[in-house]
């Protein structure tokens, strides 16, 4: 089979994005036969891995509490207040009800569904649906195709897992509300797919995981060449099931991710601020584009920045404030045609740091607090924290300063109870600066839909944040 058809039957199987013939124009005419492993490996690459200039969700940026609006910023005639950047993006920022439909300066964003978020995991997904239901068939070896298919399940599930905290509520909150289809083969089906609740997609998620590292962990650990490997699988294995709250598997998995070559390092000793690349011996996997949706809007919130310790080089080095205008960027985040996101160690050693807390065993979870904090801060001088309580705001505070404007910490945020955030916002300069809330619990913490998605599959159901009225600030 040609890989533009392998790709069009499987995205024409949703029906819930754009039209085949839409699709088929816009995908390469090429005439190319995927033969052997290797030929679905690259074909895995090209159309189920993301590539450096999408992040379909750098949207999400804007949402949580981490960020601020720079209404002091201190070259006056170049404020961003009343400008179009902040503008453009200002239904994120207050989190809107028509943020899906329509931008800030009344745009419309989404008019075709195959341009949503939503469409964009799902064309990846089906890029590794196709991969699978093929590459038994490949020329090569049992290894070479087991390595492919663990990679196609792997990302598949990291796609689910994303989707699901988009759209579906927190895991620990309610499992059995909606969430998204899950369409795992590249069939065409002639009916409108019907929503997975959160507990299947969670499932599934699980599931693939598994299976794929079943069948890469007996192989080569491969690193540095952008495809997910072993440890990567395992570190993120152990993510879910810290969403899911199962302790014990969180620490199982990622002591699989150490025993497989995971190294933390030490971060102070590293002449340069960019330390998502592989460059970075922590980084299994580097994938994906830039997390951050805007640099000089919307900001790394004063108030968070203020939490560092002054000699931490996630802040000296990782959010460096511009002599020239005082905006300050987060500079650990790669620009132009460089991948932006990583699986990388530190986040299993705060995986397992917080399920040890939860577990009772305080003295582990502490250990590799220090651990951590060793590599980041020069002179660092271990602490002991006895109380359970406090250790876990101290291990969750760490998780925000070392993923922060990566995109965990608005899925961070739901898991912790979905607690009130406010933004401050001023539309005009001079006038008065509005203050947005977001409730405790807030529907807003589940994304709307477009509305394009749901006129395309009736089977969607409209998330109640999509069905609020505008919401106003003070």
């Amino acid at each position: 089979m040609k890989i533009k058809s392998l790709l069009i039957s499987g995205f024409a199987g949703l029906l819930t994005l754009s039209s085949c013939s839409k699709f088929l124009e816009e995908k390469s005419q090429s005439e190319v036969i995927p033969k052997t492993a290797i030929d679905y490996r690259e074909l895995l690459m090209g159309s189920g891995y993301m590539n450096v200039y999408q992040e379909p969700n750098s949207f999400i940026y804007f949402m949580d509490d981490d960020v601020d609006f720079f209404i002091e910023r201190a070259d006056g005639q170049d404020s961003p207040v009343g400008q179009y950047d902040a503008k453009v993006d200002f239904p994120y920022y207050t989190w809107q009800p028509r943020q899906a439909d329509r931008n800030g300066v009344g745009d419309l964003i989404s008019e075709d569904p195959g341009s949503t978020a939503y469409a964009q995991y799902y064309k990846w997904i089906m890029g590794c649906n196709a991969v699978l239901d093929n590459i038994d068939k490949a020329i090569g070896t049992d290894a070479e195709k087991n390595r492919v298919k663990g990679e196609a399940l792997a990302v598949r599930a990291y796609y689910y897992f994303i989707l699901a905290n988009m759209y579906g509520e927190p895991y620990n909150h309610n499992p059995q509300s909606l969430c998204v289809p899950l369409k795992l083969n590249s069939s065409i089906t002639e009916s409108q797919m019907k929503q997975n609740t959160v507990a299947e997609v969670y499932a599934q998620v699980v599931a693939d995981l598994n299976e794929a590292a079943g069948l890469m962990d007996p192989l080569p650990i491969a690193r540095k060449d952008f495809h997910i490997n072993q440890p990567a699988i395992h570190m993120l294995l152990s993510r879910v099931y810290l969403y899911m709250e199962k302790y014990n598997d969180v620490v199982s998995e990622t002591n699989k991710a150490f025993a497989q070559g995971a190294m933390l390092a030490d971060l102070t000793a590293m002449p340069y601020a960019n330390w998502l690349t592989y460059n970075n011996p922590e980084v299994e996997w580097l994938f994906g584009g830039n997390t951050q949706g805007d640099q000089s809007t919307y900001i790394p919130a004063a108030a968070f920045r203020a939490t560092f310790d002054p000699a931490d080089v996630r802040i000296t080095q990782g959010i460096q404030v511009q002599s020239n205008n005082n905006v300050p960027l987060v500079t650990k985040l790669p620009t132009g045609g460089q991948l932006g996101q990583t699986i990388r160690t530190p986040e299993a050693i705060l995986n397992r740091a917080e399920a040890n807390v939860q577990l009772g065993k305080l003295s582990d979870a502490l250990k590799d607090l220090n651990d951590l904090r060793r590599t980041r801060i020069p002179g660092y001088t271990d602490v002991s924290i006895s109380d359970k309580a406090a250790l876990l705001l101290a291990v969750r505070e760490e998780r925000r300063k070392e993923f922060c404007f990566e995109g965990f910490r608005w899925f961070d945020l739901r898991r912790y109870g979905m607690p009130a955030i406010t933004h401050r916002y001023q539309e005009d300069l001079g006038g008065p600066i509005l203050q947005f809330k977001l409730a405790e619990k807030d529907p807003a913490y589940t994304l709307p839909f477009p509305s394009s998605l749901l006129q395309r599959n009736p089977e969607l159901k409209q998330n109640p944040s999509g069905m609020m009225p505008d919401r106003i600030g003070q």
